[in-house]
């Protein structure tokens, strides 16, 4: 059997369907190493999963030591030399970051002893680069064999500046947990969604917009609220709600805001939950998914339970998973940073569907199922693992 070693920073909690999912593998016997440390505050996998038995939902997990340094930007694995040097694999899937240190020389080592060295990696999304993505591009990315990437783009750039060749280079896309979201998944009707309404609202004719996701700045929530403002002076009565689920520093400012547009009655927050079935019945019953920022997996999350999604239309800072929302299919785009525009789109989305049926959920549902789940992503491992030619 095909032997790879999976190089992490740390193991996030969000990525374990994944990682469970590859310790299931009949070809690949996959191998993960991390550090425990991480540079933000995130919620990480349990260690214990590392000493749980595979077919338990265990994971082959061994642990590196991480030292952050320099404002926590870089990243030293202590361990890694020593099993790039020694450990029994045949090839190698770095987490492809130029900020971490020891990937170069852990990375190089293996291409010396002849193992097939891969990135797995958000890429370059810019269409002007800069000198930090010089270096990625023609200095960092030239030690691996070939890329796993998150999206259409960064693919394009690779190969508009012919970094490898393109049978090297392989989309893998994006996942949560899709088991559990097919699971909760539900044939719902009318009357459901008007009951969803009155639970948190009071009013079955209003449409919810629902945000899922950290309350950091990037995700530009004080624009969906001035938008909600806009819109309910444009229409002289509130034209949707808000149901907001997560934490972070930008919550007292976006309350703040809330008072100061008299929307205390229209948004609701419900702080950050952690339990799927809550979250499903939010995102399943909502009408729209707004993200103004930068939207990342929050659409995968959205998409995955029926829910459209709106985020903006610059390509150069967005996430990759924003190539999920198929403009006027399951979600729509409106100019970055853009507040009218933000507000045209809502605007015309809930116009032209107040509530959603269906077909809308289905059209949500296939990008998700074909694509952004682990099984997809398995699928791609495997092939090119264990069918990779010089």
């Amino acid at each position: 059997m095909h032997k790879t070693a999976i190089i992490y920073h740390y193991l996030a909690s969000y990525r374990q369907p994944i990682f469970t999912k590859l310790m299931e593998s009949k070809k690949v016997e996959f191998s993960l190493y991390s550090g425990t440390v991480s540079e933000i505050d995130i919620k990480k996998i349990d260690i214990n999963f590392s000493q749980t038995e595979i077919k338990d939902g265990g994971l082959r997990w061994s642990f590196l030591n991480n030292k952050w340094f320099l404002k926590n930007k870089f990243l030293w694995q202590s361990g890694l030399i020593s099993l790039m040097s020694n450990g029994d694999y045949d090839s190698v899937i770095f987490l492809g970051s130029p900020y971490h240190i020891s990937t170069w020389f852990g990375a190089i080592i293996a291409k010396l002893r002849r193992k097939k060295v891969f990135y797995w990696m958000h890429g370059v999304n810019k269409e002007k680069i800069t000198f930090i993505d010089y270096v990625k591009l023609f200095v960092f990315y030239k030690i691996a064999n070939g890329f796993f990437l998150y999206g259409k783009r960064a693919y394009n750039i690779l190969c508009k500046y012919k970094i490898k060749a393109k049978k090297d280079i392989h989309i893998i896309y994006n996942s949560l947990d899709y088991k559990k979201s097919v699971e909760y998944r539900k044939v719902i009707s009318e009357i459901d969604i008007y009951n969803y309404r009155i639970k948190y609202f009071n009013n079955k004719d209003t449409p919810v917009v629902v945000f899922i996701g950290r309350l950091n700045f990037i995700k530009r929530l004080d624009m969906l609220i001035e938008a909600q403002g806009y819109l309910k002076l444009k229409h002289k009565k509130n034209f949707f709600n808000i149901l907001i689920i997560g934490d972070g520093e930008q919550k007292q400012n976006l309350e703040n805001l809330v008072k100061k547009n008299d929307l205390e009655k229209n948004v609701t927050f419900l702080g950050a939950i952690y339990d799927e079935e809550i979250n499903s019945n939010a995102l399943m019953y909502a009408d729209l998914c707004v993200t103004p920022g930068e939207i990342g997996l929050t659409a995968i999350h959205s998409l995955a339970y029926g829910t459209p999604v709106i985020s903006h239309d610059n390509f150069n800072i967005q996430m990759p998973e924003v190539e999920s929302i198929l403009k006027g299919v399951n979600g729509d785009l409106y100019k970055h940073n853009n507040l009218e525009d933000l507000a045209i789109v809502i605007e015309r989305w809930l116009l032209k569907k107040p509530i959603k049926n269906q077909l809308i959920m289905n059209e949500c549902y296939s990008v998700i199922d074909d694509f952004y789940n682990p099984d997809y992503q398995l699928k791609i491992f495997e092939s090119v693992l264990c069918n990779y030619k010089d």
